[in-house]
């Protein structure tokens, strides 16, 4: 057996990020429900959500149409089977664990948890926070990273955010969601996934004693670049989008300039926390480069 001491660093670094998850969940509610401001800044990205809803609202439904109770039977199927046909018997409850118990937590915060205030800003008063949908999509990416070797994770990382992202967009293109409500359930997702991380083991996380193709490097490498440039370049854009209308927020009726900018704002705050939650994931998931230093023999 082969003891790595960085592999305890490596736990502990994915138990903080979770525990910075799920305490975001909490902090993005507050603000984005229970505050004044929060409320006028989501309702003005859903409002300019509308602008563009002739023309994807069909292919936004049938995105959203995919996903279902049958949707995650099946992913926690398939990507347990993965993870069996590799004889990761610990990934086959990791998955079970992590795409139930995210989708049952979005459903009881939303549900039985959060409330949202009549703070005379929107009409409708039911919570919408967090997203069942976007859980979803997002739980069955988690379920690929942990269901597939770590040769192929590069490429499930890069598709299952890009599905993630789409589908947490959706939601705001047919009205059912806010972009709160969205970034609240990547959250969610984030700190299942991550506590996950935290309780394997390196040698569960990384099978084949580590060791990955040169080619299968170097696309994990530039998989991580390209997830941390458009990142960084999403929360550029909503940051920009935040600060272009912010005079807008509270006002009566906001000029229409400020509608799309918000919504282009929202999708980039989007973009930027499913990137970042899939990052996290892929780096911390990582088999070390070499593993004849990574420790000594015991």
């Amino acid at each position: 057996m082969v003891y790595h001491p960085r592999d305890g660093a490596r736990r502990v670094v994915a138990a903080a990020f979770a525990l910075l998850c799920a305490g975001a969940v909490a902090l993005v509610w507050w603000f984005f429900v229970t505050t004044p401001t929060g409320q006028r800044i989501d309702q003005l990205a859903l409002e300019g959500s509308a602008l563009g809803q002739s023309t994807l609202y069909g292919r936004a439904h049938q995105l959203l149409g995919i996903v279902s109770e049958a949707f995650l039977v099946v992913v926690v199927a398939v990507a347990g089977l993965f993870a069996a046909l590799r004889r990761q018997w610990v990934h086959v409850v990791a998955i079970a664990l992590v795409v139930g118990g995210a989708n049952i937590t979005t459903q009881v915060l939303k549900e039985y948890v959060f409330s949202r205030p009549d703070l005379g800003v929107t009409w409708s008063m039911a919570n919408s926070l967090p997203s069942g949908h976007t859980t979803a999509a997002v739980s069955a990416l988690a379920a690929g990273l942990l269901a597939v070797a770590p040769r192929w994770r590069w490429l499930v990382a890069g598709t299952g955010a890009i599905y993630a992202a789409a589908t947490g967009v959706a939601t705001m293109v047919v009205s059912w969601h806010r972009p709160g409500d969205v970034v609240a359930a990547v959250l969610v997702v984030g700190a299942w996934l991550l506590c996950a991380l935290a309780l394997l083991r390196r040698e569960d996380v990384a099978t084949n004693g580590g060791r990955m193709p040169s080619w299968a490097r170097g696309a994990d490498v530039a998989t991580r670049a390209l997830l941390g440039l458009t990142m960084a370049v999403a929360a550029l854009v909503s940051f920009l989008a935040l600060l272009t209308t912010r005079g807008a927020i509270g006002a009566e009726p906001p000029e229409r300039f400020d509608l799309p900018v918000a919504y282009i704002g929202a999708i980039a705050a989007i973009i930027a926390i499913t990137c970042l939650t899939t990052l996290l994931a892929l780096v911390l998931s990582a088999p070390r480069s070499d593993p004849r230093r990574a420790g000594a023999t015991r």
